[in-house]
C-alpha cells in the first residue's frame, strides 16, 4: 500500500510530535515575554491570519477532524501505519473587532489523519468577500474529493461556499509529474482581480477566477536539492519545494516562498520571484529556513514566516520568527522567539499579526494570535524582540553581589538631577530609590531631597519592595517591571495571592538609627529584606553584556510617576540593556489596557494615576531608549 506523501500540515505535525516535551507553560510563558499581546486565543492549529481595512483581524484554523469516518487510503508516513481517518466541520473562520471578543463566522471540514490533521489554511479579500484555501486530498484516497477539500472556498456568514475545486485541475494536469496531491494553501487577491493560490501539494502557483469558476497553472517549482532519496520524485536527491507564501510586491511581481520538505535543512527555504506571462521562477531571497507564509507590508517590504529551526534532535523551541525579506542573503529577523509560527499579515499601521503554535497535533487550544506594534513602518528596529531559543545557547551568567551596581553617590545624583528636572506627572514630590542585587541583598538606599524628611518616609521601605519584586520576577530573556505584575496578582490573575507569599521582613526593614536612613551606611545595606510590590516603581538592570544585575526601586510620589521617574534613573545609570519585555515597544514599560471591568486587555495592564503619566510614558522608549545589543557590540 502507498504512503500519503507529507504534506504542509504533516511537516508541522512532525515538528510538534518532535518537540512534545517543550511544555504548554512555558510555550505560553514565550508569547508574552516575545512583547506581542494575545488578541485571540483557544485556536487549533491556526494557519491563516489576515487584518482588513475595517480595523478587524481574521483568522482561520485547521480544526480537530470529526465523527464522520472516511476511507482515505494509503500509509502514514509519520507511523507506516493504514490511515484511519475521521471528518467534520470543526476548522473554523473567526473575526476579531477592535477591542472586540473572537466572533465564528463560519466552520469547514477538518479531516483528521492519524498523526495530522487538514482543514483551513489562508484567507484573502477580494471585492468585499472573503475567500478561503482548505483541505488536502490525493490520488491514493479515491477519484473525488469530500466536499469543500482541496478547494477555494467562498466564506459567507455561518457557511462556506466551494468555488473553485483545485484536486481537480491537479488530477486532471498533474503539472509537476509526481504525485497526485493538491493542497491549496497561500492565497492573496491579485491587483487583476483574481486569486493566487500557493498549491503545496502540487508544486505550483494558481490563478483562480472566482466569476468563471476557473483556475489555471501559473508557474511550476521544482525540486529543492537535497541530501536524501525522494521516493515521491523519482529517487532523486531532492525535497519537495511546497509552495506556502504568495503576494505581490511593491514593484508589482508575484513572490512565492518555498518550505522545502523533509529533513528541513537550515538555508534551503527561498523566496523567488514568478513571471505570470512566462512561468518563469527565478530565486530572489536565499539561505532561508522553513518559510510557512509570504506578505508585503504597508511600508512596501516583503515579510516572511519562518516556522522554525531543526537540529540533528529535533526543532529547537520558541525558533520561529518573521523575517524582512532582502534580496539575496540579505534578509534579517524582526520578531524572533516565537513557537511554530504560521502566518503574518499587517494593519495599515505597520503592526504585524502573526499565528503561533499552529500545529495540527498536540493540545487543541494551544494556538494564538499576537500583535506586534509598528514592525512594518519606515525605520522599524532589525531586531525587535529576543530570539529566546538562540539566546539559550548564549545566556549570559547573572552577576550578583554589588561590586557591578552604580553607588550610592551615583544613585543619588542621578536621582535628584532627575527629580529637579521635572516631568516625572504625579505630585512633583521628592523620591526614595534603592538597588538590589540579583540575590536580593540592598546595596544602595537614597533620596533626592534634602534630608530623610523631605521625601514620604513610607517611600523607603516601599522602594525596598519595588526592587525586590522586580529583580525576583525578572529574567535573563525578559524584564518585568512590576508594574507589568498588577493584572497577575487581582482575582483571576494568573499570579493571585503571590503579592501575600513574599512578606516584607518589618524587624530588617526598620532596623537601625533613623538618621542612617538614606545614607550610605542605611542599616538595610547588605541585608535581605524581601517584600511584594505590585505597582509602577521596580525595574530589573541590566548591563552591557545583557547580564541580569538586580533591580532598582523608587518610590515617592504616584506609582505611575515612580516608574517614569526609575525609567529615567536606569537609564542614567546605564542599566538598561534590557533583552524583552511584554509591551508594546517590547520593553518593560508600563502598559494602561484595564478594561472597565478591571480586566487587562494584555494581562500586565497597571491602573492609571491621573496626573499626565499616560502622555509621559507613552513617549519614554523614545526619549529614553533601552540600551541596544549592537551598541553594546553584542
Amino acid at each position: 500500500m502507498k504512503a500519503i506523501k507529507i504534506s504542509i500540515n504533516s511537516i508541522v505535525a512532525l515538528a510538534i510530535v518532535s518537540a512534545l516535551w517543550i511544555s504548554t507553560d512555558s510555550t505560553m510563558a514565550q508569547e508574552k515575554e516575545s512583547g506581542g499581546t494575545v488578541i485571540v486565543d483557544g485556536l487549533n492549529g491556526p494557519q491563516g491570519v489576515l487584518a482588513i481595512d475595517d480595523g478587524s483581524v481574521w483568522v482561520i484554523d485547521v480544526g480537530l477532524g470529526g465523527d464522520q469516518e472516511v476511507e482515505i487510503g494509503g500509509l502514514d508516513p509519520n507511523t507506516n501505519e493504514v490511515i484511519k481517518a475521521t471528518f467534520g466541520n470543526t476548522a473554523r473562520v473567526m473575526r476579531v473587532t477592535p477591542g472586540g471578543q473572537p466572533q465564528l463566522v463560519a466552520t469547514l471540514p477538518s479531516i483528521f489523519l492519524g498523526s495530522d490533521i487538514v482543514g483551513g489554511a489562508r484567507l484573502s479579500l477580494l471585492n468585499n468577500e472573503m475567500y478561503a484555501t482548505a483541505g488536502l486530498w490525493q490520488g491514493v484516497a479515491s477519484e473525488e474529493a469530500l466536499p469543500d477539500t482541496a478547494a477555494v472556498l467562498r466564506v459567507l456568514q455561518g457557511s462556506v461556499l466551494e468555488v473553485v475545486p483545485l484536486w481537480k485541475v491537479e488530477k486532471e494536469l498533474n503539472p509537476d509529474g509526481h504525485v497526485l496531491e493538491s493542497h491549496p494553501y497561500g492565497l492573496t487577491t491579485g491587483p487583476d482581480g483574481l486569486l493566487y493560490v500557493a498549491e503545496a501539494g502540487a508544486n505550483t502557483l494558481m490563478q483562480v477566477d472566482v466569476v468563471n469558476q476557473t483556475a489555471k497553472v501559473i508557474a511550476i517549482f521544482e525540486g529543492i536539492p537535497g541530501p536524501l532519496p525522494n521516493p515521491y520524485r523519482g529517487g532523486a536527491l531532492e525535497t519537495d519545494p511546497v509552495p506556502t507564501g504568495v503576494t505581490f510586491g511593491a514593484d508589482g511581481r508575484i513572490y512565492v516562498s518555498l518550505l522545502p520538505g523533509f529533513p528541513f535543512l537550515p538555508g534551503s527555504a527561498k523566496v523567488v520571484v514568478v513571471d505570470p506571462v512566462t512561468g518563469n521562477v527565478e530565486d530572489y531571497a536565499t539561505d532561508l529556513t522553513m518559510l510557512t507564509d509570504l506578505r508585503t507590508g504597508p511600508d512596501g517590504e516583503l515579510y516572511a514566516v519562518r516556522f522554525g529551526i531543526f537540529t540533528d534532535e529535533g526543532p529547537i523551541p520558541n525558533s520561529g520568527a518573521v523575517i524582512r525579506v532582502g534580496a539575496g542573503e540579505t534578509s534579517q529577523d524582526v520578531i524572533t522567539g516565537l513557537p511554530f509560527p504560521t502566518s503574518v499579515d499587517f494593519d495599515v499601521n505597520g503592526s504585524a499579526y502573526v499565528t503561533i503554535n499552529g500545529a495540527s497535533v498536540g493540545e487543541p487550544g494551544r494556538g494564538a494570535v499576537i500583535r506586534f506594534e509598528q514592525v512594518a513602518v519606515p525605520g522599524a528596529p532589525t531586531i525587535r524582540f529576543v530570539e529566546s531559543a538562540t539566546r539559550s545557547q548564549q545566556e549570559p551568567e547573572f552577576i550578583t553581589g554589588c561590586g557591578s551596581l552604580p553607588s550610592h553617590d551615583a544613585v543619588r545624583q542621578a536621582l535628584a538631577a532627575i527629580v529637579a528636572g521635572g516631568k516625572n506627572g504625579g505630585l512633583g514630590n521628592h523620591m526614595w530609590a534603592t538597588i538590589v542585587d540579583r540575590d536580593g541583598v540592598v546595596c544602595a538606599v537614597t533620596f533626592s531631597g534634602a534630608n530623610r524628611g523631605s521625601q514620604w518616609p513610607g517611600g523607603r521601605v516601599l522602594s525596598v519592595q519595588r526592587a525586590n519584586t522586580a529583580n525576583a520576577f525578572s529574567l535573563p530573556r525578559v524584564a518585568f517591571s512590576t508594574s507589568n505584575l498588577y493584572a497577575a496578582t487581582q482575582p483571576g490573575g494568573n499570579l493571585f495571592g503571590l503579592h501575600e507569599s513574599s512578606p516584607l521582613d518589618t524587624s530588617t526593614a526598620y532596623a537601625g538609627p533613623a538618621t542612617d536612613f538614606g545614607q550610605a551606611g542605611d542599616p538595610l545595606v547588605g541585608q535581605r529584606p524581601g517584600g511584594w510590590s505590585r505597582s509602577g516603581g521596580g525595574l530589573p538592570l541590566y548591563n552591557a553584556s545583557g547580564s541580569l544585575l538586580g533591580a532598582l526601586g523608587v518610590s515617592g510620589d504616584t506609582p505611575c510617576a515612580d516608574h517614569i521617574v526609575a525609567w529615567k534613573l536606569r537609564d542614567a545609570l546605564q542599566m538598561d540593556y534590557i533583552p524583552a519585555g511584554v509591551s508594546s515597544s517590547a520593553d518593560d514599560n508600563i502598559i494602561f489596557d484595564l478594561q472597565s471591568d478591571g480586566k487587562s486587555i494584555s494581562g500586565f495592564g497597571h491602573p492609571r494615576c491621573g496626573f499626565d503619566e499616560e502622555r509621559l510614558t507613552e513617549t519614554l522608549p523614545a526619549d529614553f531608549p533601552i540600551g541596544l545589543a549592537e551598541e553594546a557590540g553584542q
